[in-house]
């Protein structure tokens, strides 16, 4: 199957922050600014997509009517896009030293958000006809529709962290905060009715509201080592999702809201400097991420022809692993190379993820398998600032997929996007020192 797709479009940016820092008192310092961000987006001339001619052999279920010559062949889209966005800020944070040990850290921001949409897809291609059925199997791949969409929202969020120095070596610490995922349009297509209307109340995705609790500690158990702890609780009401759903004509999928998630875990990593010449450094993360409410999900792929929605409460959300690992060593010794001084680096990092969904809604089909990744790297850093590195990723060239995903069209059909293979390459980078007074 041969696929043509292709985004041409103009984009303009404008970013702009003002931000003081000083000292309130001898205790307290002050953070405070503004933030403003403007974004305009427009097709150039339109985003296409179009399919070849082998297409209705993947993205239609097998049927009379789906062996139609010509079908789907040369069957595509032009979107016509028009997207403004406009989000302001204003922040502050204290730091309070309330006694040599403890400190506190209270924190407010005010954020206003607007965006607009003008979207109008057109297709074209493919056979002509107006057999109703022929019609419906084309527009259940790419269907025509326009909609519109204007929506602005507030939100206040902030923060409250104290830290205590319970001995010279061990640091501890506690946090509640609060914040936000800005509330969203979607810019590629809503889903569409049974009467293949587009649903306009998906157009609006609704801001998430996020909950999180931490606390930890950090140690300097001798000079040279760290080991930090950290455990956490995250719950986030409109969760915003993307889903596909193979029966609602929307191809690449779509933001959703889920009612409630939760995201908990504990993290621990350390630094080990064995001598002048030998570091490691090494972490590991438990994560345990649910759906706590999702009653109307879309259904996975074993699912499909059945109902359109699905209950997935108490379900795993998707591209969060129970597991991650990372391990890394470097080696230096002093040197010289052309004739420079500098020193000679070796290194070696590995890193392991277990399997994880890569879909809304959890299938069996769509979970990718656990994988570990080994990098290396060896160099030369000279003392005027100038490295040379031979890098290689993915040093034992390990296959593994880094997303799984449904195609539309009921065919049972799933495609995955492969990781990169082993890599190498050469760097040379200069690093700019600041001058010392």
């Amino acid at each position: 199957m041969t696929t043509i797709s292709a985004a041409p479009s103009k984009q303009g940016q404008w970013p702009q922050e003002i931000r003081y820092a000083g000292n309130v008192s001898p205790r307290v310092n002050l953070v405070a600014g503004a933030f403003l961000f403007r974004q305009a987006l427009d097709s150039d001339p339109s985003f296409k997509q179009e399919q070849g001619a082998a297409a209705a052999r993947f993205l239609l279920a097998p049927s009379a009517l789906a062996e139609t010559p010509g079908l789907l062949d040369g069957y595509g889209f032009n979107q016509y896009l028009r997207f403004r966005n406009v989000s302001a800020a204003l922040f502050g944070q204290l730091e309070w030293s309330v006694t040599d040990r403890l400190r506190l850290l209270p924190g407010l921001r005010f954020n206003y958000d607007q965006k607009q949409v003008e979207f109008d897809q057109q297709v074209y291609g493919g056979l002509q006809t107006t057999n109703p059925a022929l019609v419906a199997l084309q527009r259940s791949i790419l269907a025509p529709q326009t909609y519109a969409a204007d929506v602005d929202d507030t939100n206040l969020s902030g923060q409250m962290t104290a830290a205590y120095k319970v001995a010279t070596s061990v640091n501890a610490y506690a946090s509640y905060s609060t914040g936000f995922k800005s509330v969203g349009l979607n810019l590629n297509g809503v889903p569409t009715d049974a009467s293949g209307q587009p649903v306009l109340a998906a157009a609006t995705v609704r801001p998430e509201d996020v909950r999180h609790i931490e606390v930890g500690l950090k140690t300097e158990p001798r000079p040279g080592v760290t080991a930090n702890i950290a455990v956490y609780n995250t719950a986030i009401e409109d969760f915003q999702a993307q889903v596909v759903n193979a029966g609602v004509g929307v191809l690449r999928g779509y933001l959703a809201n889920a009612e409630k998630v939760r995201v908990r875990g504990v993290e621990i990593d350390g630094v080990a400097r064995v001598n002048d010449h030998l570091s490691f450094t090494g972490a590991a993360a438990y994560t345990d991420g649910t759906y706590v409410s999702f009653p109307d999900a879309p259904p996975p792929l074993e699912d499909t022809g059945g109902p359109q929605v699905k209950d997935i409460s108490g379900s795993d959300l998707p591209g969060i692993s129970r597991w991650a690992l990372s391990l890394s060593g470097e080696y230096v010794d002093r040197g010289t190379l052309i004739g420079r001084a500098g020193e000679l680096f070796g290194a070696l990092d590995t890193s392991y993820r277990s399997s994880f969904s890569s879909s809304a809604t959890a299938s069996q089909y769509l979970v990718v398998s656990g994988y570990p990744l080994l990098n290396a790297r060896i160099g030369f850093r000279w003392a005027d600032g100038w490295t040379l590195s031979l890098w290689s990723r993915n040093l034992l060239d390990k296959s593994y997929f880094e997303l799984l995903t449904a195609a539309p069209g009921n065919t049972g059909l799933y495609v995955g996007q492969p990781g990169d293979g082993r890599t190498v390459g050469v760097t040379m980078r200069m690093t700019f020192r600041s001058p010392r007074n």
